[in-house]
């Protein structure tokens, strides 16, 4: 099936000539999108992609009509690609039938991993630059956000109540096995820190127990964690 789809510009704010000329090019069905602002999301062009399927050929009147950004743009190719889709640009005479499709395929996977080469190679040059200039990344060691203050001192209680370090993490919603274990080192759990620095926690009953574990669960579902 050929499908077409229009696009709404503050350049060309009227569909008409663009449902026409897709029309005549041979669209059956045509998808009519219209929007407020260049970042709002075209949920228009997202239901067209839903209800393409292989073998069905995608049509508009120019490129600026599929996306906003050159990536973008490609990103939507790719994926037409691999849906088996042919796309269309009436004004670029471009088409991405037979051979064509394929090569431009493997131009547009080679581009989208370009950029993305590039841009984690920026990232790592900066954070090489900013490291030569002192500027330290992440927490201090052994810090704390500021709305888990608690979290040590639970681990520690849960830990040495015998709850399983996996049940701790969904307890304490913690995503990382090397958080808890940092926490059981930081109160005590291992004897790797001074004396002095050590905090103890006390045994708990089991209805403290059970007040800690609802506690920690309540929690889990109001804090942003790791």
């Amino acid at each position: 099936m050929k499908i077409g789809y229009a696009y709404r510009s503050r350049v060309e704010p009227q569909l008409d000539e663009q449902v026409k000329r897709l029309e005549e090019s041979g669209c059956e069905r045509i998808y009519r999108e219209e929007l407020s602002g260049v970042r709002a999301e075209r949920k228009t062009l997202k239901k067209c992609f839903d209800n393409l399927r292989a073998d069905d050929t995608l049509v508009v009147c120019r490129l600026d009509r599929l996306g906003s950004s050159i990536e973008q743009v490609l990103q939507l190719l790719n994926e037409l690609y691999s849906m088996q889709v042919t796309f269309i640009s009436l004004d670029e005479n471009f088409n991405t039938n037979g051979l064509t499709g394929q090569v431009l395929n493997h131009i547009t996977e080679a581009l989208l991993k370009l950029k993305k080469n590039v841009f984690l190679s920026r990232v790592h040059e900066g954070r090489q630059e900013a490291k030569a200039k002192g500027v330290k990344f992440g927490r201090k060691e052994g810090s704390v956000n500021s709305r888990n203050k608690k979290k040590p001192q639970q681990c520690r209680q849960l830990y040495d109540n015998g709850i399983p370090v996996s049940r701790i993490m969904t307890l304490l919603n913690i995503r990382s096995y090397a958080t808890v274990y940092r926490y059981l080192r930081q109160t005590g759990a291992y004897p790797t820190m001074a004396k002095e620095d050590v905090v103890k926690p006390a045994k708990l009953s089991k209805k403290e127990l059970q007040k800690l574990k609802q506690e920690a669960y309540d929690n889990s579902h109001q804090l942003d964690l790791f």
